[in-house]
């Protein structure tokens, strides 16, 4: 659930950040922490992963449970307090952490839903809730980092890599245990759970990638998993369509352009892919898809089957197979 604190409040906590940050006063700055902080995020997260990942066969994939919404409020006190002592923030950083949401008729059962409870966690939406969260996992990260452990955390979700399956199982009850000091908790082993044990065959999904051993020398990569490009695809095609496009009282230009930044922001983000011409190929197509469906629906069948290889040069659509359509339509 997000929560966007009031414009007054949103300017004094960016302002507060500036100064945390430009000052490094908080200690979150670690070889294993990438999530929300300033040259570093997923790409690097990714990267490290996949260096880890190269070095050792296998991997302890979890994540926190309901991270934001668990994180224990005077603990995470006490750390401010003693990253910055007697400073003239420490007060006003405690009523950032104490902010509640404001129930409502509109909220109240959306509140009960996500389990948000009062004077518990930190919520998410706050400029300051990322660095925050980051200072509650400090102590975390050093504790993991001194037990010699390889981890790349990107916010609550972890994956730590190990030489032998042993010392994954090792791994898995260290984090655990050391989570629960601070009341916070990672899921049981189990074959549908988030926590799993990975193998030197196994795939590592991580923030939206999928990190994988290639080849003879078995040289890790990360590439996008099948399943998050059929997700794309299908996101792509439920939000162009020709009634969606209308409900929101676009164009028929505006749409073409809106489909390209899209998926250009997916090529963008997917840059480095090992299975980038997959990608590629499949974007390519839902959009060569959207715009036929959007033509189907207003011209009809038989109307697309006319228009010649001139006619689709002058629209701007050579790239689109047309033709599909008419070799579907009945005889």
């Amino acid at each position: 659930m997000i929560c966007i604190p009031t414009v007054s409040d949103r300017l004094v906590q960016r302002a507060i950040i500036f100064y945390l940050d430009k000052n490094k006063k908080f200690p979150i700055y670690n070889s294993s922490s990438f999530g929300f902080l300033r040259d570093l995020g997923t790409e690097a997260a990714i990267k490290a992963a996949v260096g880890h990942r190269q070095a050792f066969d296998w991997c302890l994939k979890t994540d926190i449970e309901s991270f934001f919404d668990r994180i224990p409020r005077q603990y995470l006190k006490a750390c401010v307090k003693r990253a910055l002592g007697q400073h003239s923030l420490v007060p006003i950083i405690s009523k950032i952490i104490d902010c509640e949401v404001k129930p409502t008729v509109l909220n109240r059962s959306k509140i009960q839903k996500f389990g948000i409870e009062m004077g518990a966690g930190i919520r998410q939406g706050m400029p300051l809730s990322p660095i925050l969260a980051n200072l509650v996992l400090s102590e975390f990260d050093n504790l993991v980092e001194k037990r010699g452990m390889k981890m790349v955390r990107y916010a609550d979700d972890i994956a730590v890599f190990f030489k032998t399956k042993h010392e994954a199982q090792e791994g898995h009850k260290f984090i655990s245990d050391t989570l629960a000091r601070i009341k916070l908790t990672i899921p049981g082993l189990s074959d549908d759970s988030k926590t799993q044990l990975l193998g030197p065959s196994d795939p590592i999904d991580f923030l939206g990638r999928e990190i994988v051993r290639v080849g003879a020398d078995n040289h890790a990569v990360w590439r996008v998993a099948q399943k998050q490009i059929r997700k794309i695809v299908k996101r792509l095609e439920e939000e162009y369509t020709l009634q969606a496009r209308m409900k929101a009282d676009s164009t028929f230009q505006e749409t073409i352009i809106e489909v390209w930044d899209s998926i250009g922001a997916y090529f963008s983000i997917y840059k480095g892919a090992y299975n980038y011409t997959s990608l590629d190929s499949a974007l390519r197509a839902v959009s060569s898809k959207i715009i036929r469906e959007i033509f189907l629906e207003l011209f009809g069948e038989r109307a697309i089957a006319n228009i010649t290889i001139e006619e689709r040069k002058f629209l701007g659509m050579s790239h689109v197979d047309f033709d599909e359509f008419a070799n579907d339509m009945p005889t």
